[in-house]
């Protein structure tokens, strides 16, 4: 377990809420981090003074699956003003229209949180249909309900076995590690986020995060949702 530390220093914090500004883009090398309760036991005030831009939680997995510490870190993070956002767990064998509401229901982002991500990295042995169709279906109703285009999170040798390339204008979230520059799945020109190190050790957290650059340029205010659920119809 990692012990408790001091009070993360103002200017930290005050760094923290700068790189949440609407309108701000990415700086180059940018560095975030996502994490669920296999992180084991997080102390966000220590892992403030790492400098990171961003972090993602795990929200919810399939259809009645929630991660047990999304709430509580998702709460914590918004006291100390860290970017924030909320990934699900894609399950291909279970709806995908029940899926969207569940993790809807459970993430309750609002305004100015980050661009929802869904993971999408295993196939279920129940699987079947067309999956492209079915994933574009939970795009579609988070995208819709959100004001915000969600973002892919994948791999490539899994992603071009299984789907469609017909996904290019979501955002990517490609992992691939121990390489100079990530390759692209088919169907896209260019990633937004690189995940280029799992299970980093990280101070501040017992069993260690995953790390990601955002790419150089990419404006952080076009990946924020702009409404909360209730906002739009259903």
């Amino acid at each position: 377990m990692t012990s408790r530390s001091r009070k993360a220093a103002p200017l930290t914090l005050l760094l923290w809420a700068l790189a949440a500004l609407p309108g701000r883009g990415a700086e180059p090398a940018s560095i975030g981090i996502d994490v669920s309760h296999h992180s084991g036991a997080i102390d966000w005030e220590t892992v403030a003074r790492h400098g990171f831009t961003f972090v993602y939680l795990k929200a919810t997995e399939g259809v009645d699956d929630p991660d047990p510490m999304f709430e509580q870190h998702w709460q914590t993070l918004g006291e100390l003003g860290i970017p924030r956002g909320a990934y699900h767990f894609y399950v291909t064998e279970d709806d995908p229209e029940q899926q969207a509401e569940f993790f809807l229901s459970q993430a309750k982002l609002g305004p100015g949180d980050l661009a929802p991500v869904v993971d999408v990295e295993v196939i279920g042995k129940g699987t079947s249909g067309n999956l492209s169709e079915q994933l574009l279906r939970f795009l579609e109703i988070v995208e819709r309900r959100l004001g915000v285009t969600p973002i892919i999170y994948t791999g490539v040798k899994f992603w071009n076995a299984h789907f469609e390339p017909t996904f290019g204008e979501y955002p990517l979230w490609v992992a691939e590690y121990q390489v100079e520059e990530p390759s692209l799945p088919h169907g896209w020109s260019d990633w937004h986020l690189w995940q280029f190190e799992g299970d980093a050790d990280i101070d501040g957290i017992e069993k260690g995060a995953d790390r990601s650059r955002v790419r150089d340029g990419i404006d952080w205010s076009a990946l924020r949702v702009t409404q909360t659920p209730g906002d739009s119809e259903m």
